[in-house]
């Protein structure tokens, strides 16, 4: 059977078993990650006496601020904590970042100095949140010691990154509390966009005494009832596996126009479930897959459902595994990587695999991410598009390629004999469309064998990651916050997230990377970016980009002031609220 019939039976299938379905637990390494998009807004609507919301979100691992990883995490611990800055609708349904833990700031003229005012509010114990908790916060962030995946985004500060490298002491870092309710960072070069990386979860403040009380590292992380909260809502209910109940903070500053008194967070792994309770009116608002998008928009045209259609400053790609060379010792050599690459005929995965729904994508950076006042994209030509045109279905031509790279490492070119393993933590039909297209891609245009090992269960995928059993793994990234360095971030040798990347190092892409950290003029980072991302994509091949995505969000009518904000959480609901139900 052709690899394009087989996925379209794959899918087909998806929508014959809706009936059918279960609930099972599965996770899949996402990122995350504003300031900006879409909402639903009708100010002048009468709000129901039942204020209650259901969204779905994966069980999370991990309920420290600071070491926040996954896309899960960034939705629970953003509504149940709170930082400087927020994104909420402004009175015309607008997505707008707005000052939060903050009254007000100021930048001194030079751009190095930011000065903040923190807003008088306590905890969910009834303590003040004070300004030395922010510096707690980013100081224990940095703690080499800690090793935070999200350390790395505080390299703007003074200091902060000689301190992580163990070349400063913290006191050194220009990070302090000028008194209770002032807080003052000072940076290391005027960075444009550093405001906005501010609203992330991992600069939130944090209670020193808090997680001391709460003894090991792992029980803070797992454990809400060590926790304090000082956002719209607190964590009243986990049921492991299923899911987690907020209520209102009664103590929240804004009290009076958080109007949801609870939120429930459910785990559902399979799509057919989520589209048997979105259309039940159990669930309150999703984002489709690719094979419900069609029968949710006649939904929305019968007026039983919103539809918010947003680009994403998201990347979904392929890594392979650069720490050992993989299970087949091959990935080490960039022109296997790039052979592997080129193979991909991403308009047509696209329209297979993801109904036409997402841009295939060519280079490492999204569209829609700006460089100062200028659109990244607007600037550089996607730098794997030309080559790909040189071996577009060639099969003979890529074979070649690949073999150069084979006998490279191991001296024979006889591709028959070559097997790589594909790891994935996805079950879902959609997960095994994807990977059934990459097996059966490379098999059929490179000739070598592929092993798919889906292991369902995160800790078994998280245990075969570690340890390397892998050539390549499928992954994605949601950008942090407007500006492409929160992509060229993640393949940075130093970088927390490294590792998770497949551990690609290049010495070029690292001495380029450096150069950024005391460059402010918009126009030479736009030019050192276009070459880091030539570098990464297609001289080195350290890293396959598939497709850019455009979410399909459906919502239930009777649901107004949701957000979607473009960076963080999927989902911005602390001013939402249920009219109409």
């Amino acid at each position: 059977m052709k690899f394009t019939k087989f996925i379209a039976v794959l899918l087909a299938g998806a929508m014959m078993t809706a009936t059918l379905a279960s609930c099972e637990n599965s996770e899949e390494a996402s990122q995350q990650p504003s300031d900006q998009n879409s909402s639903l807004a009708e100010s002048v609507a009468t709000k129901d006496a039942d204020q209650t919301l259901t969204l779905v979100n994966s069980d999370c691992k991990v309920l420290d601020v600071n070491d926040v990883r996954n896309s899960n995490e960034f939705l629970l611990l953003s509504h149940v904590q709170e930082g400087l800055f927020r994104v909420i609708p402004d009175k015309d349904g607008n997505a707008v970042l707005t000052n939060a833990g903050c009254e007000n700031y100021e930048v001194s003229e030079d751009g190095l100095t930011y000065t903040f005012k923190i807003r008088p509010q306590k905890w969910s114990d009834g303590k003040e949140v004070t300004a030395q908790q922010y510096v707690d916060s980013i100081l224990r962030l940095l703690n080499p010691e800690n090793g935070f995946s999200y350390s790395f985004m505080a390299y703007d500060i003074l200091n902060a990154e000689a301190y992580y490298d163990g070349k400063a002491s913290k006191e050194e870092v220009g990070v302090k509390a000028l008194d209770e309710m002032t807080l003052e960072i000072k940076l290391q070069a005027n960075i444009p966009f550093f405001i906005k990386k501010l609203a992330n979860v991992c600069f939130f403040p944090v209670r020193l005494d808090v997680i001391e009380a709460a003894g090991e590292q792992s029980t803070y992380n797992s454990d809400f009832t060590k926790h304090v909260f000082n956002g719209p809502f607190v964590i009243s209910e986990r049921i492991l596996g299923n899911e987690i109940v907020l209520t209102k903070n009664e103590s929240y500053w804004d009290a009076e126009n958080v109007h949801l008194k609870k939120v429930t967070l459910k785990e559902i792994s399979e799509d057919s479930t989520k589209s048997i309770l979105l259309e039940n009116k159990e669930l309150d608002a999703v984002e489709a897959t690719t094979e419900y998008v069609q029968k949710w928009k006649k939904m929305t045209d019968d007026g039983l459902l919103v539809n918010v259609s947003k680009t994403s400053p998201s990347v979904n790609y392929m890594c392979f595994n650069q720490h050992t060379g993989g299970t087949s010792g091959l990935m080490n050599n960039n022109k296997v990587r790039l052979a592997l690459s080129l193979a991909i005929n991403r308009e047509e995965m696209n329209e297979l695999v993801y109904s036409g729904v997402n841009t295939p994508a060519y280079g490492l950076i999204p569209y829609e991410l700006n460089v100062g006042d200028k659109e990244f994209r607007s600037l550089a030509q996607e730098p794997l598009k030309a080559l790909y045109a040189e071996y577009a279905d060639n099969n003979e031509k890529l074979q070649a390629l690949f073999k150069e790279g084979l006998k490279e490492v191991t001296g024979s070119d006889d591709i028959s004999k070559v097997t790589l393993t594909i790891i994935s933590s996805g079950a879902t039909v959609q997960n095994q469309a994807q990977l059934e297209y990459f097996k059966q891609t490379w098999e059929t245009k490179l000739g070598c064998k592929i092993n798919v090992n889906i292991l369902a269960d995160s800790s078994l995928f998280k245990t075969e990651r570690n340890a390397n059993r892998y050539d390549l793994v499928y992954m994605g990234w949601n950008g942090d916050y407007d500006d492409p360095m929160t992509f060229m971030e993640l393949w940075n040798t130093k970088s927390g997230y490294a590792k998770f990347m497949g551990g690609y190092h290049n010495e070029e892409f690292d001495k380029m990377f450096d150069s950024l950290a005391t460059e402010s003029d918009s126009a030479k980072r736009a030019e050192t970016y276009i070459n880091m991302e030539k570098n990464l994509v297609a001289e080195q091949a350290g890293m396959s980009p598939v497709y850019f995505a455009n979410k399909q969000y459906f919502v239930q009518n009777y649901v107004k002031d949701l957000v979607f904000p473009t960076f963080g959480s999927a989902y911005e609901f602390s001013r939402a609220y249920i009219s109409g139900k």
